[in-house]
């Protein structure tokens, strides 16, 4: 069950990070292949069996537009024919495709294995930009907690130095929390 107010790409709130990983895997991966629906048929078969993902097939643009405002996508396959007929629709596909990969493809031209190919391709390429981009946040998460708690240390121990001796218990204890933290911060 997901949760409606967690942000697509991010681990659901009551996940802890560490075990996000495994949550990804386990999730069913979102397609969409917009294509003739007699070259659709057989390629998302081919998807749901070999990648074990949830394909959405439409024949039109507009009715892709449709699927995109109700759903994320991790990608989209586009039919290249249906892409060069109408470019206006087209380009508001990828407007609003999100996060989403788009892959024009010439079905006409490619097996169904060519094409299981080169979305799982896609798929493991969105895969490590997601996890450089997860590694980045919380590097800088880290940064910003380390340089706020650095504050915090040096303010209280400040403190320390002119308090009251009623004070002087609460500001230790402030401190060493605060140490102790940093520690957990630096590991």
């Amino acid at each position: 069950m997901t949760n409606p107010q967690s942000t697509p790409g991010a681990p659901p709130p009551s996940l802890p990070s560490t075990l996000y990983s495994l949550h990804s895997a386990l999730m069913p991966t979102a397609l969409l292949l917009i294509a003739p629906e007699s070259a659709a048929q057989p390629i998302a078969e081919a998807l749901r069996s070999e990648l074990h993902a949830e394909v959405e097939t439409t024949a039109s643009r507009r009715a892709a537009l449709t699927f995109l405002r109700r759903k994320d996508f991790a990608l989209i396959l586009i039919d290249e024919s249906l892409a060069s007929a109408e470019p206006a629709t087209t380009d508001l596909l990828y407007q609003n495709s999100g996060s989403a990969l788009i892959l024009e493809l010439n079905l006409a031209l490619s097996s169904a294995a060519r094409v299981v190919r080169q979305a799982r391709s896609a798929l493991a390429r969105r895969t490590q930009e997601l996890s450089k981009a997860h590694t980045a946040a919380a590097s800088a998460l880290q940064s910003e907690l380390n340089t706020a708690l650095a504050g915090v240390l040096l303010e209280s121990e400040l403190a320390l130095r002119d308090a009251s001796p009623i004070q002087a218990p609460r500001l230790r204890h402030l401190v060493q929390l605060a140490g102790d933290l940093r520690d957990r911060l630096r590991a």
